[in-house]
């Protein structure tokens, strides 16, 4: 086991709770267990990303689990009957985009939608759907889905000051021919009936999905913030892209502000290839995006154009 890794076995066996990586280099470091070639300012990333490279490659040989978004535990303490069920419950991987439409996902009828676009002046998510739910164009969908209605999709981007996080989409992830191994600029996720909540009945949950979609995806939870407030991604735009098979879903752009801290995780990881892109200029290789990110790209440079 490598350095990291060890530390991270140490501190979980002696507080016997799961931790962040954040909150384990701190432990380790009171109880100075931190070897001098280790030190750092930034080497809760390195464990975070240690321990997450772990357990995606070894699965259930790991000696670490997860027991939410960020959270880490040992596999060796979940048959200690001194600890609480809730630290015994392991938080699934990463999901493939086509395993996101599982549960009943939320449809808005296409006959609506076409007089939308017709007599709208924009596409404000919640003014539709309450004009939506007017008509009673908007309902939950059986698993087998329903041609007549458009499945509600997030897609939301990461920006840090003027840049746009991009990563490459794996096979794995989205093996569909347009998407699998080009480059994107969003984390896709289907609204669904268990999006929406008290706290967000007026865009039926998509805020809600997309910032738990990011979570997941960045390998994040709340405990990583800290005592920053963690705040939910802002809707930009929608409009109606190419799903599924041909399928037209509709599409919900927004925009999460990530904290300086954060840096995406490496290639090893589920994220292939990431980097900034500049917003300022359109990307060279635009053809080297899947088509929703195409879209989006052209809709965001336009409006930082329209800035200056």
């Amino acid at each position: 086991m490598d350095s990291y890794l060890d530390i991270a076995h140490k501190v979980l066996r002696a507080s016997r709770r799961p931790m962040s990586a954040r909150g384990i280099l701190n432990a380790a470091y009171r109880a100075h267990i931190v070897p001098e070639h280790l030190r750092g300012k930034t080497q809760h990333k390195t464990l975070q990303a240690r321990l997450s490279e772990d357990i995606l490659h070894h699965r259930s040989s790991s000696l670490f689990y997860r027991t939410e978004p960020g959270l880490f535990f040992l596999c060796e303490l979940i048959s200690d009957p001194n600890i609480p069920e809730k630290f015994k419950e392991v938080f699934p991987a990463r999901r493939r985009t086509r395993d996101l439409q599982n549960e009943n996902a939320l449809g808005i009828s296409r006959d609506f939608l076409r007089r939308w676009r017709e007599g709208a002046d924009g596409w404000d998510l919640v003014e539709m759907l309450a004009d939506a739910e007017r008509h009673e164009a908007v309902r939950y969908l059986p698993q087998s889905g329903d041609a007549e209605y458009a499945t509600l999709w997030t897609f939301s981007l990461v920006r840090r000051n003027d840049e746009m996080l991009s990563y490459r989409v794996g096979r794995y992830r989205d093996d569909r021919e347009a998407f699998a191994n080009k480059r994107t600029i969003g984390f896709p996720g289907a609204v669904t009936v268990s999006d929406r909540s008290l706290f967000s009945q007026d865009d039926y949950g998509a805020t809600e999905n997309a910032l738990r979609v990011l979570l997941l995806d960045l390998d994040l939870s709340s405990q990583s913030f800290l005592n920053e407030k963690l705040k939910k991604p802002s809707p930009l735009f929608t409009f109606e892209a190419e799903g599924d098979d041909g399928v037209t879903v509709l599409l919900v752009v927004l925009e999460w502000t990530c904290p300086d801290w954060f840096e995406p995780t490496t290639r090893k990881l589920s994220l292939n290839d990431p980097c900034w892109l500049d917003l300022s200029v359109q990307p060279n290789n635009i053809d080297d995006f899947e088509p929703w990110s195409k879209t989006t790209l052209r809709r965001i440079v336009s409006r930082e154009l329209a800035k200056e």
